[in-house]
């Protein structure tokens, strides 16, 4: 392609995952945050607020006047402790309790979308009633975003590697799309590529699978081959990471499918983010310019 890709795409990062020790420090959360919303090589973000309400107060106004797109994730609800799919009248207050909290944080800054995982049980675990608890957790998030003009986005993960969640299939995340959908209009996925070789999931048929509920896509690496490697799993090492599944000719290949499938369209430019931690021993603008670039030389081989 001889053209620019931000003609077809508003370039995004993920800002919890390039600043990780920010979960344990609120004031590294915060400073980071602040700087990270001024970048002028991104027009949309992914964010959450420090666990601490003086801190996060600070990010509120800053965030909603940032002039970029910006989507709230679940970063800091205990996945793999407090199922969404609840089953239990115990279980569910829990889960509502933190996600209306989430939910007021997203409203406070403006959130566009409110990105969240199933979490527990396992796919290979769950029984039935699992699922349908599931779909009405689903449901009713819908119902509490939607007169705030908010999107809800399922991020499928892997079911037996690392993860370990309800819903990864990308076939049961489109059916799930299909039923929630008869009821309520802002409800979709988030697809990550770093997920899929994770999930078995090859990239064009899990794009052209999922374009229909495509609202926003993630890109990222991960580690598969060698499980004694430190980082093997679903760690978001950079792309190019040595011992890692996603670089260049990859890139090349979910581009075109994201072209496709009209993901990537200079009518309507979709939000193409790119969610890694840093190179080891380089910085943060070090390693998202390699990103950028390797991005930019997957797009001209198109």
């Amino acid at each position: 392609m001889n053209s620019d890709i931000r003609e077809y795409a508003k370039l995004g990062l993920v800002h919890h995952m390039l600043y990780p020790e920010c979960g344990n420090d609120p004031e590294l959360h915060t400073q980071t945050l602040l700087d990270f919303i001024k970048r002028d090589d991104i027009e949309t973000l992914d964010c959450c607020l420090p666990l601490d309400d003086a801190y996060a107060s600070k990010l509120i106004q800053p965030i909603k006047e940032c002039g970029k797109t910006v989507c709230f994730a679940i970063h800091f609800y205990p996945l793999r402790s407090i199922p969404l799919a609840a089953k239990t009248q115990v279980d569910g207050a829990q889960a509502w309790a933190l996600i209306d909290d989430m939910i007021n944080q997203a409203v406070s800054i403006g959130a566009e979308g409110f990105i969240f995982g199933s979490g527990i049980p396992s796919f290979l675990d769950a029984e039935e009633e699992d699922f349908a608890a599931f779909d009405a957790f689903c449901n009713t998030l819908c119902k509490k975003l939607a007169p705030h003009k908010i999107t809800a986005m399922l991020e499928p993960f892997d079911t037996d590697i690392d993860k370990k969640f309800l819903y990864g299939p990308i076939n049961d995340c489109v059916n799930l799309s299909e039923r929630v959908g008869k009821n309520y209009d802002n409800f979709g996925l988030q697809l990550d590529m770093a997920h899929l070789p994770l999930m078995y999931e090859d990239f064009t048929s899990a794009i052209a699978r999922s374009a229909p509920y495509l609202k926003r896509v993630h890109l990222g690496n991960c580690v598969l081959k060698d499980k004694t490697h430190p980082r093997w799993g679903d760690t978001h090492p950079p792309i190019g990471f040595k011992g890692g599944e996603i670089d260049i000719p990859e890139l090349v290949t979910i581009l075109r499918g994201l072209l496709d499938c009209g993901f990537l369209d200079k009518e309507d430019r979709g939000n193409l983010l790119i969610e890694m931690t840093p190179f080891p021993g380089k910085t943060v603008n070090e390693t998202v310019t390699d990103n950028f670039d390797r991005l930019e030389t997957a797009w001209r081989q198109l």
